[in-house]
């Protein structure tokens, strides 16, 4: 019965013997690969909102205009300038097509360039200003990732207003909206998900209008005139998008 015994437990030793070297030659199982996170492409699809900074330069060009009776004729007129601050709010909306982007943008601009001033040899003075001035555009541009490089252009609208002073008389033109046209381009990169900075170049020119003065009187330096103002802008911008 001893002898039976120790055949059996010989038999079971080897046998746990050969299992344990099986289970070494198995191949081991590999680790478990971390996932890999999925960033996905920015879009530049969606409404913003932002404000805006810069240099601004507004220009009213002069020319003659109509002759009162018995008073002197004006052969030229200056054009008047002034350079300073301006800035304001905007909003629009983005919808991008594989690289192309397309939107639209409305803008509103105070103007702190101050007055633009031309007095004559005989003392007459012509004063112009702009106050605020706003604009509806269209744009399209080409997006290289985050950096969006545009073109803008749409209507625009402003109040310039011009007034004429000499010895005896004040006139005033120009207190309504006057509307025109703008053309611009910029360029804009989004440096994160949402906020994004740019900057941007547009020329606005405004229709002209003619003014008369109701003074009959020979030494009147200006007696009519056609007044067109015009603004070049370079503003920085910082959007958010939603």
């Amino acid at each position: 019965m001893t002898k039976y015994l120790k055949i059996f437990a010989g038999v079971l030793a080897a046998s746990g013997l050969s299992l344990a070297a099986q289970a070494a030659d198995l191949p081991t199982q590999p680790e478990p690969v971390a996932p890999v996170a999925i960033v996905p492409p920015f879009t530049w699809t969606g409404f913003y909102v932002g404000a805006q900074l810069g240099w601004g330069q507004t220009s009213t060009d002069y020319t003659a205009g109509a002759q009162a009776p018995d008073a002197t004729d004006v052969v030229r007129l200056p054009t008047i300038s002034k350079n300073g601050f301006m800035g304001g709010l905007f909003a629009g909306y983005n919808y991008q097509i594989n690289q192309f982007v397309l939107g639209a943008e409305v803008d509103g601009n105070f103007l702190i360039a101050g007055k633009e001033r031309y007095t004559a040899a005989t003392g007459d003075a012509i004063t112009a200003h702009t106050d605020w001035l706003g604009s509806a555009r269209l744009r399209a541009g080409y997006a290289f990732d985050r950096l969006l490089i545009y073109a803008t252009g749409g209507l625009a609208f402003a109040s310039p207003n011009s007034t004429v002073t000499g010895t005896g008389y004040s006139y005033g033109a120009g207190n309504g909206t006057r509307f025109g046209w703008t053309l611009g381009v910029g360029a804009e990169y989004a440096f994160t998900d949402h906020w994004i900075a740019g900057l941007e170049y547009r020329y606005t020119s405004f229709s002209s209008d003619t003014y008369t003065y109701p003074v009959n009187h020979r030494s009147l330096g200006i007696v009519g005139f056609k007044q067109q103002p015009s603004v070049n802008q370079v503003l920085a911008r910082l959007s958010y998008k939603f």
